[in-house]
């Protein structure tokens, strides 16, 4: 379960947020569980943060900060992700069904058995993903001007070159 001044801290908006990590960045967020549905959390510092299985349905995480958290099984349909840094993060089984990911970095996300239906991962990075396989991307909206892994962007170019 998520710790309940953390829930608190984070209810109140990116800003208040962002100046409790700077007083407390020794903390490792735990917002696991946390219902954060719809929220604005635009340009927000949840790296490290622990964010296993929260409900994050609509949330604006535009330009957020999640290198190293752990997402795994966290709902993040409709998300917006345009934008964030999600290097070395967790999205195991992490459901992303509409989620806009464009522009964002990507790089090293464990991406097993996450859903990317019709995900935009325009202009994303995706190289070193581990787990992350031409199915699940072949089911986003769009992978234009994506940077893949070139043995995962030559599956995908032949299979359903209509993504690029």
């Amino acid at each position: 379960m998520a710790n309940q001044e953390h829930v608190a801290i984070i209810k109140k908006g990116a800003d208040e947020w962002n100046k409790w990590r700077e007083v407390n960045p020794g903390v490792t967020p735990d917002l696991a569980w946390a219902n954060l549905v719809g929220t604005d959390l635009t340009g927000i510092n949840l790296e490290g943060a622990n964010m296993k299985l929260a409900f994050c349905k609509g949330t604006s995480l535009s330009g957020a900060r999640l290198s190293g958290a752990t997402l795994f099984g966290t709902n993040l349909e409709g998300a917006n992700l345009a934008g964030a840094a999600l290097e070395g993060a967790t999205l195991e089984g992490a459901h992303l069904i509409k989620a806009d990911l464009s522009g964002a970095n990507l790089r090293g996300v464990n991406f097993k058995l996450a859903n990317l239906q019709e995900a935009t991962l325009e202009g994303a990075d995706l190289t070193g993903c581990a787990k992350l396989t031409a199915e699940q991307l072949s089911v986003v909206k769009t992978l234009r001007d994506a940077k893949l892994d070139p043995a995962l962007s030559e599956q995908i170019s032949n299979t359903h070159p209509e993504l690029f």
